[in-house]
């Protein structure tokens, strides 16, 4: 075991995550919230909220954004909602750090339906975000954002540039690879990735990839 440090340290952190589990402490499952909150959000899926601006994404089908630090307004009253996932009817300029109002449908994130089937609600309760605010509208948004936060953005999008213009048709490969950016994947290269048996190379980000470098030397 000591000649594979990384396998070690899963270990260890699975055994946090067991026994955070059986303190009451929610970490893959379940959601963090009063029963009188999660009751409510039910019962009013038809919401405010408020929170500060993480990232973008935008698909050929979506453009959504990650909030932190969300609270669900209730007349004058503000309830923490930890994250959400919000998908707007329309592209917004949304710089990370900015604070930001909008109104949707708030729905929380959907288990597997069949047996063996990814499961969204444990992927997204990692990030902490336990529902999703379908059909958002931007209601206001604060002046002031991260400089540091969109410089980020500003570098990952001429690193993109770069691996564009150096690896042509196969640049989609290394952006997932390197950024963790999978939005240019052709479907049939993930089934080819999955038939391999090496589809887990696509979800190592670089950040990740340093880390195992680092662990192995």
């Amino acid at each position: 075991m000591t000649r594979r440090p990384l396998c070690l340290v899963c270990l260890i952190l699975m055994l946090c995550m067991w026994i955070a589990e059986l303190a009451g402490i929610p970490l893959i499952s379940g959601v963090p919230l009063p029963d009188t909150v999660q009751t409510y959000i039910e019962k009013h899926p038809a919401a405010v909220i408020c929170g500060e601006v993480q990232q973008c994404q935008t698909t050929e089908f979506s453009f959504s954004v990650c909030l932190k630090h969300v609270f669900l307004i209730v007349r004058s009253e503000k309830i923490p909602i930890e994250n959400v996932k919000v998908f707007l009817k329309k592209e917004e300029d949304l710089p990370p750090g900015t604070q930001a109002v909008f109104s949707g449908q708030l729905e929380s994130v959907g288990g597997p339906r069949n047996p063996g089937e990814f499961d969204s609600r444990q992927y997204y309760a990692c990030q902490h975000i336990y529902y999703f605010m379908k059909k958002a509208v931007l209601k206001k948004k604060s002046a002031g954002y991260s400089r540091y936060g969109q410089k980020l953005l500003e570098l990952k999008e001429q690193v993109l540039e770069i691996l564009r213009n150096a690896a042509g048709k196969d640049s989609p490969v290394f952006e997932a690879m390197l950024l963790g950016e999978k939005t240019d994947l052709e479907q049939e290269l993930k089934m080819r990735y999955q038939m391999a048996g090496m589809i887990h190379i696509l979800a190592i980000s670089g950040v990740q990839t340093l880390f195992l470098a680092y662990m192995w030397l």
